[in-house]
């Protein structure tokens, strides 16, 4: 079990890139909630797979347990036909609610395009980048899909504990993109 958090070379040089490349923060689409999310407009816009960010997406940073409807809308994902896994760059052994659900391991940390690129070749078995879509609440890490040639779509993060420097530089990353965002 790995553990992708924390401060990496591929998370700085990314941040630095924002301020220079506001193309690469452009979002798909914007909910308030994981389970606002349309499976059926995925669908019609040609989405075969997701990617799933954990912390601040399907629950609160380090959660353990997860809401009944989180639980329910990630296997109904599943259930319509889309390919599903969680991508977190925190700990992989904390996803025992999600049965049939691939969490992505061994793969270079978010957001690093290559990791999106060996998560979607892996974990979804799909070889169209264009297809897929990563749900997340960070556009430093998340935000990354983009380079990759995926969609980004952003839910707003669920309050918690968690790191200052994390939500710091994910807050500035959402003020930097709010000029980026589709309907």
């Amino acid at each position: 079990m790995s553990d992708r958090s924390g401060l990496k070379w591929v998370k700085l040089k990314r941040f630095i890139s924002l301020m220079f490349q506001p193309e690469s923060m452009t979002t798909y689409q914007s909910v308030s909630r994981f389970e606002d999310i349309s499976i059926e407009r995925l669908k019609t816009d040609g989405i075969e797979g997701v990617l799933i960010d954990a912390d601040g997406t399907l629950g609160p940073d380090h959660a353990r347990q997860y809401s009944d409807a989180v639980v329910g809308h990630v296997l109904k994902m599943k259930e319509s036909g889309l390919k599903v896994a969680i991508f977190t760059n925190a700990r992989e052994d904390r996803f025992h609610q999600f049965p049939g659900i691939p969490v992505v391991s061994d793969v270079p940390a978010k957001p690093a395009p290559e990791g999106f690129l060996k998560a979607m070749e892996h974990f979804l078995e799909l070889e169209n980048p264009a297809q897929v879509c990563m749900i997340g609440d960070n556009y430093l890490t998340d935000g990354g899909a983009v380079k990759a040639g995926m969609l980004f779509l952003y839910v707003e993060p669920i309050p918690g504990p968690e790191n200052f420097i994390h939500k710091w530089t994910r807050d500035w990353a959402f003020k930097r993109c709010k000029s980026n965002t589709s309907p």
